[in-house]
């Protein structure tokens, strides 16, 4: 068995084993997904390990560029991401040896720490490998429409699909980005290292996943719906501005689009109409590690982190 960095010309082999490990899913695991996420990202391309036995790929680790601002300090991270290992060749600690090694890589190239988002079934391994448990991503939830809610909850199995809304003309994406004045000053807490470029990317032309934004002079909101177990949510991914100009926003945000549920950071401050205003331990359990960066007390239970509901989906 072989391990080596991943090559462009690897690509169609990397979406071919992560269908055959994975299956499909909500997200499509096609080059040109992988395009956007590991080569277009504004952060830097991913760095990517592959597994080989006679000449094929029977084993991939991707770690995901990130950067995060407080005060003007940058801190450089990864997002532990995708990875697959052929069935047949299970057994063989192919992920372990390709995310160890991956992550001796990273540190010696001077990233401060890795970060993610495992499932059930994967963080304890992570736990095993030296990750942290930085605790789940708070989350308040504005209730609209509950008996849809409790609905959606007693016919259960409904299948999770990113839905475009009704009304898109007037809440463009496109139209918010290019004439909103964003102001991009960093914060007493770590948060992405925004930039218009980064907005383009993550929100503009990610593949399949509509996104929308309601914007004005003082405030810009950005947002997408899903339908899932618990009905339609509509998430607000993103705010910029004044709190009360957001407030605003989101309540005509709230009036013309249809939904059953609003779902925002827990770290706002914002009052929209039925808020539960207490933080709800529904969000993903997010763990991290120390690489270059030893210390990351601040990161744990999100203590001087915060970050966007938009940094944590999807990837």
């Amino acid at each position: 068995m072989n391990i080596r960095k991943a090559t462009h010309s690897d690509i169609p082999q990397i979406i071919q084993l992560l269908k055959n490990s994975l299956g499909e899913s909500l997200m499509p695991k096609s080059e040109a997904y992988w395009q956007w996420k590991h080569i277009n990202n504004p952060f830097g391309a991913s760095p990517v390990w592959v597994a080989e036995e006679e000449g094929q790929l029977i084993g991939v680790r991707a770690f995901m560029q990130w950067s995060w601002e407080k005060e003007g300090m940058v801190l450089n991270a990864i997002r532990a991401v995708d990875t697959a290992t052929d069935p047949s060749h299970q057994g063989k600690g192919i992920f372990k040896k390709l995310t160890l090694g991956l992550l001796e890589q990273c540190e010696a190239e001077g990233i401060d720490l890795v970060f993610n988002t495992p499932n059930s079934q994967s963080k304890p391994g992570y736990l095993k490998m030296g990750w942290q448990e930085a605790g789940k991503l708070p989350i308040k939830i504005s209730f609209k429409r509950p008996f849809h809610i409790l609905k959606a909850k007693i016919k259960g199995g409904k299948e999770t699909q990113f839905l475009k809304v009704k009304n898109a003309n007037q809440f463009d994406l496109k139209t918010a980005l290019d004439n909103y004045t964003f102001d991009f000053e960093p914060k007493n807490h770590w948060q992405t290292a925004y930039d218009l470029k980064y907005l383009h990317w993550r929100y503009a032309e990610i593949p399949i996943i509509p996104y929308y934004a309601h914007y004005n002079k003082e405030a810009c909101c950005i947002f997408r719906l899903k339908a899932g177990a618990l009905g339609i949510e509509l998430r607000v991914c993103d705010t910029f501005g004044q709190q009360s100009a957001i407030e605003k926003l989101l309540q005509h945000v709230y009036k013309n689009c249809t939904f059953d549920y609003m779902s925002i950071t827990g770290f706002s401050s914002i009052c929209l109409p039925g808020l539960v205003k207490r933080k709800m331990n529904i969000g993903p359990d997010v763990t991290i590690r120390p690489l270059a960066k030893r210390e990351v007390e601040e990161f744990q239970q999100f203590k001087n982190w915060h970050p966007a509901l938009g940094d944590l989906e999807v990837f």
